[in-house]
């Protein structure tokens, strides 16, 4: 285990989340409940220790969670006193939306999806940590560590800036707001050794 490596992409990774918060209005934190946000919210609390995230955390519920994840984020938010936000797609709930009866990318794309840009709409956020890692598949290969997105929140790989020396322009114009993932040049190993070192 490469103790070095881990604390490069710890410092990457907290410089990215200080940055942003000192550069964004309104950002959020994408909080699934999974290792890779456990680890983006475990960086957070490490960058602004001993001080309170400045920032929510939005949890997209699609209401497929096992009641103790849920259970756990809410003890999780009590304890660390972290500003909680639940999103559910209502219209998806009252459809019956569900991924044996609708199918699986269907079930996606409304609980989850749709759900997640109903949230940023709702919340007016101009940026939002994801916990998204270059080497999970390939669409994710693409993402830059700011990553635009449009007024509809879709992202063109040809309409992305160039990130040379690990510099990065948020720069936002009307309409536009990005995804942030300082997780982006970690690989699951490196989670899951910094899950182990971290506790």
């Amino acid at each position: 285990m490469n103790l070095t490596h881990l604390k490069k992409l710890e410092a990457e990774s907290i410089h990215i989340i200080r940055e942003v918060a000192a550069e964004f209005d309104n950002p959020v934190m994408l909080y699934s409940i999974g290792k890779d946000s456990a680890v983006l919210l475990h960086l957070a609390r490490k960058a602004f220790y001993p001080g309170k995230i400045p920032f929510p955390l939005l949890h997209v519920d699609t209401t497929w969670k096992f009641k103790e994840m849920i259970e756990f984020r809410d003890r999780l938010a009590k304890e660390y006193d972290f500003d909680l936000i639940v999103h559910k797609n209502q219209e998806g709930i009252d459809a019956g939306v569900g991924p044996f009866t609708h199918g699986s990318s269907k079930h996606t794309d409304i609980m989850k999806t749709q759900a997640l840009k109903q949230a940023l709409n709702a919340g007016g956020y101009d940026a939002a940590f994801g916990g998204a890692r270059r080497d999970e598949e390939k669409s994710r290969a693409k993402e830059r560590v700011y990553s635009f997105r449009d007024e509809n929140h879709r992202w063109d790989p040809k309409n992305q800036r160039p990130e040379l020396w690990n510099i990065y322009n948020g720069k936002v114009e009307k309409g536009e707001s990005i995804r942030v993932f300082p997780l982006s040049n970690w690989t699951e190993l490196d989670i899951w050794q910094y899950i182990y070192l971290e506790n």
